[in-house]
Formats: C-alpha cells, sequence, structure tokens
C-alpha cells in the first residue's frame, strides 16, 4: 500500500477507536452479559442504538448537560415516567409541576 492510504486507514482507525471508547465509558461495555455470541450481538447493538439515540436527543437539546452527564441522569431513572427532554430543557420548572 502507498503512504497516503496507510494513513487514511489509520486515521479512520482513531476515529473508530474513539467511538467505541465513548460507548464503552457511557454504557457500560465493560463486560458482556452472555457467553453466546447471539447474546453479545445484542448488547452490542442495544448499545449502539441507545447512543444514537442520545446523540439526537444531545443534538436537539442545544442547553444539554454533558453527553454522558445525561446518560447518568437517564440510567438512574430508568423507572420514573420523567421525559428526559422536558427534564433537560426546564429542569426547575419541571420539578415545581412534580412537587
Amino acid at each position: 500500500m502507498d503512504a497516503v492510504t496507510v494513513a487514511v486507514l489509520y486515521k479512520n482507525k482513531w476515529v473508530i477507536e474513539v467511538f467505541f471508547k465513548q460507548i464503552e465509558r457511557n454504557f457500560e461495555l465493560k463486560y458482556f452479559l452472555s457467553d453466546s455470541s447471539n447474546g453479545i450481538k445484542i448488547q452490542i447493538w442495544m448499545a449502539l442504538i441507545f447512543n444514537l439515540l442520545f446523540t439526537v436527543l444531545h443534538k436537539r437539546i442545544k442547553e444539554a448537560e454533558d453527553f454522558s452527564t445525561m446518560v447518568m441522569v437517564a440510567s438512574k431513572n430508568l423507572c420514573s415516567s420523567v421525559s428526559l427532554e422536558k427534564f433537560q430543557l426546564y429542569t426547575e420548572a419541571y420539578f415545581k409541576s412534580i412537587f
């Protein structure tokens, strides 16, 4: 291969590495919940889907917290009926309407 091709491949490798590091950090993919290849694929696909959903939500809400903070807030409130979008946009007003 010529030097330009190797440089482009190396650059793309690091983009992919950073992407998977973000997913591993935000969605706790430090270990797999299943031993089967199908279970591992499902866990990776779910992390990719959630990453896409949170990325879209984060881009829609200009005043949103940091991406990892938004994911953490959502993970801590999985069983509540709080709208994450409303929570991010109107945090104080949303809590006043609940209490």
